[in-house]
């Protein structure tokens, strides 16, 4: 009996994922085929999906400047931003989190 399960199978997933040390995770081109799987509820790289979730989430959670409706979801913010991103493909080779916010504030100005 493996006194270390979890170990095991760590080292499994880590063996045959199919991220590289050299992706560049900060890249809209990089990120979005995981954002676009995510929002279209196609999986195809769940670790990328979550790194997108979780940087949008990050975002949503630290930024002042956009005011979405109460209740929005993570769901509904990753669409918002990949229809934002998809609007401009010019634009992949900048960061992620810029093009994030950017869609989040054009999305949801806040009335000030």
């Amino acid at each position: 009996m493996c006194r270390y399960p979890i170990l095991i199978v760590g080292a499994l997933v880590l063996a045959t994922s199919t991220v590289s040390a050299e992706t560049d995770f900060t890249s809209a081109n990089a990120l979005v085929p995981g954002c676009r799987a995510h929002v279209n509820n196609q999986p195809s790289d769940l670790f990328m999906e979550g790194v997108c979730a979780g940087i949008i989430d990050a975002l949503f959670f630290m930024d002042k400047d956009s005011c979405p409706p109460r209740g929005v979801t993570n769901d509904q913010l990753a669409r918002v931003v990949v229809q934002y991103i998809d609007s401009q493909p010019a634009r992949l080779h900048e960061p992620f989190r810029v093009l994030a916010l950017e869609a989040m504030r054009k999305a949801w100005p806040c009335q000030r």
